[in-house]
């Protein structure tokens, strides 16, 4: 019971001395009253333009067309190590050990990613017929996008700009997986594209091997012919050394004659020999059709759409009402000449703020005094 009195005579005396105090209060109570006190007399003009806001934003997000990601993931095939040195296939069967990816001695997975974006992989892909939903028919990507241009060449070049927005690409350095995201407003189409996308990159690096391989042969066949010419020609030396010597024994210059001519010809027969070899690797590797790329994970059509996020422009749009709000109230603040403190409302917000500064110092108050020991 004495508390409550207390507590009533706490908030009454700050009361009493409002009312006997100077007209007004303090400066700091006029000036924090005139910056809040617009926004109070308008708050049906704050409240209405950031809800008003909001609708708009929720109502254009309405038009937004819905777009759907799918995502694929491969990771490229090392090249074989048995072609190496052994100190260089050691390194490399110890770098793929230690987690670098990069460090075999086959293409990079960076390289993978980069033909993503290449021209002529995008050019080939919008040329591709896809069908978008179960009842439509198929037709080219380019179509699909509804891409426009003044010319089919300024066609193509949007097309591959718009493609190269829609497509994204990660790289993981520990494991060299290459992940690839497609977005779309299909999510039948989405999933269409990414593997499509799986499919002329494997295709595309099938035919780089197979025209490496092609030129590794053409070369290796012209080597080929050159390293047979120099065997026979050795072997002839040899011929001609043991007609000529027929009892070279038991000499030591013809001894040495012969040992070089044979080493010349043990030679040009390791020579002859890899070179062989070579040749049918090559040959093998230019028919070759494995597939290059290890699809990890499949597209498939994504059951929930990606965008728009609807909650995100409502909110959006919410804020910039009330900035919009905040500003047009502040601009025409100035207009309304008219003395703050002669108004009611003034003099109750200040004896409320004056009463509820007094019940946190008395709070205040009691609190360090029951701390103290």
């Amino acid at each position: 019971m004495h508390t409550l009195v207390r507590q009533a005579r706490s908030v009454a005396e700050p009361r009493d001395e409002m009312m006997h105090a100077a007209p007004g209060t303090s400066r700091d109570e006029l000036t924090f009253f005139a910056a809040l006190t617009p926004l109070v007399r308008h708050w049906r003009l704050a409240l209405a333009i950031p809800v008003s806001f909001g609708v708009v934003g929720a109502i254009v997000s309405l038009f937004v067309p819905a777009t759907y990601v799918a995502s694929t993931s491969f990771t490229p095939q090392a090249q074989p190590t048995q072609g190496l040195p052994a100190s260089l296939g050691a390194l490399a069967g110890l770098a793929g050990q230690l987690g670098l990816a990069n460090a075999s001695p086959g293409v990079s997975p960076e390289f993978f990613a980069s033909v993503l974006e290449s021209r002529e992989l995008l050019h080939a892909i919008l040329n591709s017929e896809f069908q978008s939903t179960d009842q439509h028919a198929r037709r080219p990507l380019l179509e699909l996008l509804r891409v426009k241009g003044r010319s089919e060449n300024e066609r193509v070049a949007n097309g591959i700009r718009r493609l190269r927005a829609l497509i994204s690409s990660q790289v993981d350095g520990r494991t060299g997986i290459v992940t690839v995201t497609v977005r779309q407003r299909s999510a039948r189409l989405a999933a269409d594209v990414a593997n499509h996308l799986t499919q002329l990159l494997n295709e595309f690096n099938l035919e780089r091997r197979r025209s490496q391989a092609r030129e590794q042969a053409r070369f290796v066949a012209s080597r080929l012919e050159t390293a047979e010419v120099e065997l026979e020609a050795a072997e002839q030396d040899v011929q001609r050394f043991l007609q000529t010597n027929r009892q070279f024994q038991g000499s030591p210059l013809l001894e040495f004659e012969y040992a070089r001519l044979n080493r010349i010809v043990q030679t040009k027969q390791e020579v002859y020999t890899s070179l062989a070899k070579a040749y049918e690797d090559a040959r093998i590797a230019e028919v070759r059709d494995t597939p290059v790329l290890t699809i990890i994970d499949r597209a498939v059509p994504p059951h929930r759409r990606a965008g728009p996020r609807r909650k995100l422009y409502v909110l959006v749009a919410a804020f910039f009402g009330a900035i919009s709000a905040l500003a047009l109230i502040l601009a025409i603040a100035p207009l309304e000449n008219e003395d703050l403190r002669s108004r009611p409302d003034y003099r109750q917000f200040a004896e409320a703020l004056a009463g509820a500064r007094s019940q946190l110092r008395g709070f205040v108050g009691r609190r360090r005094a029951s701390l103290e020991p």
